[in-house]
């Protein structure tokens, strides 16, 4: 159940601070290509690497922040829609 409420609370906290980082990112370098999806998942990839390399995590923490929070963080599908939108 620990994993169930970490993966829970990850995955908002993840979509929201993707939601913020696109909606920053679009303003600031507009419509044209979809910088913002594009650095966030560079940024996910990267800290799901970091996150799976770090010995010593409890499964609990670690499932919640690779499933949970970079899960919801990072969406691929969501630049792929962007790109072919564009």
């Amino acid at each position: 159940m620990d994993r169930l409420i970490g993966v829970c609370l990850g995955s908002a906290a993840g979509g929201t601070i993707r939601y913020l980082l696109s909606a920053w990112t679009l303003r600031a370098f507009g419509v044209g290509f979809p910088y913002g999806t594009l650095a966030i998942n560079v940024l996910g990839s990267f800290l799901i690497g970091l996150v799976l390399a770090m010995d010593g995590l409890s499964t609990v923490l670690r499932v919640s922040l690779t499933v949970g929070f970079l899960g919801g963080f990072t969406t691929f599908s969501a630049f792929s829609f962007e790109t072919l939108r564009c």
